[in-house]
């Protein structure tokens, strides 16, 4: 018996448990996240050791781009499960958009510049976005989650307006 009895006035309240295709798509997009950033740490590590300063520099605007395009995606996966499925659709949406905005404003902007070399940028981000959404990919594959479908309420009676006989 608990120390404070609960009177039937005062209901408890229960925090929805997550599915588990929430705790893959999350346990997936971070380990992806820790996989792109040590790929990118061998890529800033090889470029270091260059004669070309600017091969640092550019492994570097690399691993940052990196991050543009999966912290968002990390991001989405702790929040939208708060989200409708419309919300969701243009949070990612969105968030894609301007992942891409922010890279190709980048590498436009560093494109002339000699102090950094564009061809390790392209590099870092190739191994760093790439692996990671490749990683992601094979994990949330494996994790084979099925879709959790509520089947409609046995009280009512109506038919579904949306479905046409």
């Amino acid at each position: 018996m608990s120390p404070e009895p609960q009177s039937p006035a005062t209901p408890r309240t229960r925090r929805p448990r997550r599915a588990a295709g929430d705790r893959a798509m999350q346990r997936a997009t971070l380990v992806a996240l820790v996989v792109g950033l040590l790929l990118d740490a061998v890529v800033i590590a090889v470029s270091a050791t260059r004669e070309d300063p600017s091969a640092l520099l550019g492994a570097l605007v690399g691993t940052a781009l990196t991050l543009v395009m999966v912290l968002p995606t990390v991001a989405i996966t702790f929040v939208g499960k708060r989200l409708t499925p419309v919300a969701m659709a243009a949070t990612v949406l969105g968030s894609w958009a301007v992942k891409m905005l922010v890279v190709i404003l980048v590498l436009v902007a560093v494109q002339d510049l000699a102090s950094v070399s564009t061809r390790w940028i392209g590099l870092a981000l190739l191994v760093g976005a790439v692996s990671a959404v490749v990683v992601e990919a094979v994990l949330l594959a494996r994790a084979r989650h099925p879709l959790e479908v509520q089947a409609p309420d046995a009280a009512t009676d109506e038919p579904d307006p949306q479905v046409r006989p």
